[in-house]
């Protein structure tokens, strides 16, 4: 690249636009309250909330890290992190989502 070339980027918001968002909170939400019960499953979403706030953007994983910190001793959790890391984010993008990137 030579000294005088410019970059360009293109910055996308994902949620609710290129990936449904909704349904992974869903399933999330589900997956939560049948192998923990709803008290873990709230706890999980207020972090998740709060964070969101923070940041501005939602991070599932940074959020159970942190709902992690209150429930230690819970092996439930480690669990939550495998299905999370292996949930089939890529069955949740809408319809052209992929070729309205690759066109970008």
């Amino acid at each position: 690249m030579n000294s005088g070339a410019k970059e360009l980027a293109f910055l996308f918001d994902v949620d609710n636009t290129l990936l449904n968002n909704d349904r992974i909170q869903a399933d999330l939400s589900t997956h939560i309250a049948t192998e923990c019960g709803p008290y873990p499953r709230d706890g999980y979403f207020k972090i998740f909330e709060q964070q969101r706030a923070e940041l501005c953007y939602a991070d599932y994983l940074c959020a159970l890290e942190r709902y992690r910190l209150e429930a230690l001793h819970d092996p439930r959790v480690l669990r939550m992190s495998n299905w999370l890391a292996n949930y089939p984010f890529a069955k949740c993008f809408y319809t052209h989502a992929v070729e309205v990137v690759e066109r970008a």
